[in-house]
């Protein structure tokens, strides 16, 4: 699909909302007029970070303003097409979507609530605090796709080491010795299949969590040395 095909169902919709339309007007794709109230549109086949810059760039003179792209070049994933609505909505951008050649607002141009959106991920913000606070190293590399060491993950090589020391012990000992609240829970789900029960009620290592927890404990400690 051509720009020039987005044009006339753009221009009918605007038209069916009571605007007045003109196309070109300057470097503006489409700009409607009505009740003292300046719209623009901009026109692309596809979504661009260079339609992004354009329709910032005619909010410093219009009072709304659309993005128009066909709807078969909406992102595919749902995660994808999430982002790409809350960026348009942060930016106060609509979006226009043109198929069988008629138009569709599926974004309105509107003001964004920060207060309210951050409302809304309260919970979200907590866990990412709780972890920054309660986290006890600070080897972890930002960028990289690599292991990160989290602090669910230090509280799994603290049960390990106490269980390396002492071979076997129940949760509520574990617990009491290293003031893990959930160590109970982490020995039940048991993630990375670190632990298991020689009888009921009692954990110890499994090979691979031998492995791994002395493993995890020397990269630590190479890390924090190298740190200091």
């Amino acid at each position: 699909m051509k720009e020039t095909e987005l044009f006339e169902p753009v221009k009918n919709l605007l038209i069916k909302q009571g605007y007045q339309v003109k196309a070109e007007v300057k470097d503006i794709d489409i700009l409607g007029y009505k009740e003292d109230v300046y719209l623009a549109v901009e026109l692309k086949t596809s979504f661009t970070m260079k339609l992004i810059y354009q329709a910032i760039d005619r909010q410093k003179t219009m009072d709304i303003v659309y993005i128009c792209i066909p709807k078969n070049t909406l992102p595919k994933s749902k995660s994808q097409y999430r982002q790409l609505m809350y960026l348009l909505k942060r930016l106060e951008l609509g979006l226009i979507v043109v198929y069988d050649h008629q138009a569709e607002v599926l974004l309105e141009a509107d003001v964004f609530d920060l207060e309210k959106s951050r409302s809304y991920y309260k919970k979200k913000k907590q866990k990412i605090l709780k972890e920054y606070h309660l986290r006890k190293n600070t080897i972890n590399i930002g960028g990289t796709k690599a292991r990160r060491l989290t602090r669910y993950k230090e509280m799994v090589i603290e049960i390990g080491l106490y269980l390396i020391e002492h071979e076997k012990a129940s949760p509520k000992e574990i617990r009491e010795k290293t003031n893990i609240l959930k160590t109970a829970a982490i020995l039940q789900k048991n993630y990375n299949n670190y632990f298991e029960r020689p009888t009921r009620g009692i954990y110890q290592l499994t090979q691979k969590g031998k492995q791994e927890i002395l493993e995890l404990n020397r990269m630590l400690e190479e890390k924090t040395s190298g740190n200091n």
